[in-house]
């Protein structure tokens, strides 16, 4: 077995622990060659040899719009990642639930569940006047067991960094993912009420009050890794770590798939992971620690907004108060980017809806009603009538704008529906308990949390997806004979 510092060399990690707190230096583009004295993050690493045993951290990273291209290739724009996938286990294409947008599918990657037994829809409620601007932030919308919950029932030490979700879970060491604040408090004034308070501390002084930090960006995303490097040097670190890099997210909306500002993005967020990764292997946690790095969405490129609801109103199925606010409605569609969902007071309405959706289908041909048996197929939102996904280079929008179309202010968007091949979330795992050079053709969303659960020894009940055994490397349970204990 490698020790912790042949495994750093490996990585091309080696930062002083110094280091840790603070936002990290901006990494060199991709392709550039390395700085002198430190080692090249951009060439392949050399896989090293499978590290077989359960590890005694496991740490999961959600990285928005995160997709296979970022780390494989001759000049990955994530390097770091690229290393982990050379010496671990990587996948060509990780199969999103409906909707793939970031609320349903955090929630889908720790319970193992879709959207329809894990409670999280939509990134936004639906209420009595529309689609509200409010989430699904709070964990009492989560339903039923998660990787968090039962490593607490447990007795584990759980850590969860801008987990979306998680706001009010119970969860000992906890920064919840907080959306942009609309009454101009700070991102480390609203931790306060919110978060372990220790944490909060900590996240001041990794840059927390910091401008930007109220956004999901980069500034954020570096405040969060410095608390988790401050976690890995405590004399009890977490056993189960979960963070979210979301600035992203932001990129792959305002400028697309492949733009200099995304891969930017990338680079940025591959440059917090490496920073987190020196952290451990300055603690010497390394070497008996497993990384499971995983997109929560993938995002294609978009030109067209579609406003459904402004076919709706014409047909009186909804009304507005004002412009951008709704008195009330008989039908609606609530936008998941190239998803959108169909909601009725009753049958009646529904069908009604139902026969102007798709007679506008079928003039224009930018979108196709998806029937409410797919809809329960694919575990979507069993309260939507049915739904619909929007053809390449469309997006839907709620607000029912004057047009049913317009040119879109996205560049790129989420949350289609599983299946189309252009639109491939990524996954890595390495470490301690997974197997080396494992390539992963395919696997699901709801697989992750089940996969997790078996490398940190623990039971996930109601996990609609299975551990992957192949991308493992751990000692074998007899399974219990036949009537026996």
């Amino acid at each position: 077995m490698r020790r912790a510092g042949d495994l750093a060399l490996g990585l091309g990690i080696g930062l002083a622990l110094a280091g840790c707190l603070g936002r990290g230096a901006a990494p060199p583009p991709a392709g550039a060659p390395p700085e002198p004295g430190k080692p090249d993050r951009i060439s392949a690493a050399e896989p090293g040899p499978s590290q077989p045993g359960r590890p005694a951290l496991v740490l999961l990273v959600a990285v928005s719009g995160l997709e296979p291209g970022a780390y494989a290739g001759d000049a990955p724009v994530m390097p770091t990642l690229a290393r982990l996938a050379a010496g671990g286990a990587a996948a060509d294409d990780l199969e999103p639930v409906a909707p793939a947008t970031r609320a349903p599918a955090h929630a889908s990657l720790v319970t193992g569940r879709r959207p329809a037994r894990h409670g999280i829809m939509s990134d936004r409620l639906l209420g009595e006047k529309g689609v509200r601007r409010a989430g699904f932030d709070h964990a009492s919308y989560l339903r039923g067991p998660s990787l968090w919950s039962e490593g607490v029932a447990a007795g584990r030490s759980v850590a969860a960094l801008g987990w979306p979700t998680t706001l009010g879970a119970a969860i000992p060491l906890l920064i919840p993912d907080l959306p942009p604040s609309r009454t101009g408090l700070s991102w480390l004034s609203q931790l306060g009420d919110t978060s372990t308070p220790w944490l909060v501390e900590l996240a001041g002084r990794s840059g927390g009050s910091e401008a930007g930090t109220d956004l999901r960006g980069p500034e954020r995303d570096a405040a969060l890794v410095g608390v988790a490097c401050e976690l890995v040097r405590a004399p009890r670190p977490p056993e189960l770590l979960l963070l979210q890099l979301a600035q992203t997210a932001g990129a792959l909306a305002r400028a697309g798939a492949g733009s200099p500002e995304a891969r930017a993005a990338f680079a940025s967020a591959d440059a917090e992971l490496g920073r987190l990764l020196d952290c451990l292997a300055a603690t010497g946690r390394l070497a008996s620690a497993s990384v499971v790095v995983v997109g929560d969405a993938a995002f294609a490129p978009v030109h067209t907004a579609l406003a459904p609801n402004a076919i709706l109103e014409r047909q009186g199925l909804l009304s507005r108060a004002s412009p951008r606010e709704l008195r009330g409605w008989r039908a609606i569609a609530r936008a998941n980017g190239g998803s959108a969902f169909v909601y009725a007071r009753s049958e009646g309405d529904a069908l009604r809806a139902r026969r102007v959706l798709e007679a506008e289908a079928e003039e224009g041909g930018l979108f196709r009603v998806v029937p409410a048996q797919v809809m329960l197929e694919l575990g979507a939102d069993p309260e939507a009538w049915f739904g619909m996904e929007a053809r390449p280079g469309y997006v839907f929008v709620d607000f029912p704008d004057a047009a049913p179309a317009a040119a879109s202010a996205r560049r790129a968007a989420a949350g289609y529906l599983p299946g189309r091949p252009d639109v491939r979330a990524g996954f890595v795992a390495w470490g301690r308990g997974v197997r080396a050079r494992v390539r992963v053709p395919w696997l699901r969303q709801i697989d992750v949390a089940p996969t997790l659960a078996r490398l940190a020894g623990l039971e996930l009940p109601e996990a609609e997806g299975r551990a992957v055994e192949g991308v493992l490397d751990l000692p074998q349970v007899a399974s219990p004979r036949p009537g026996g204990p």
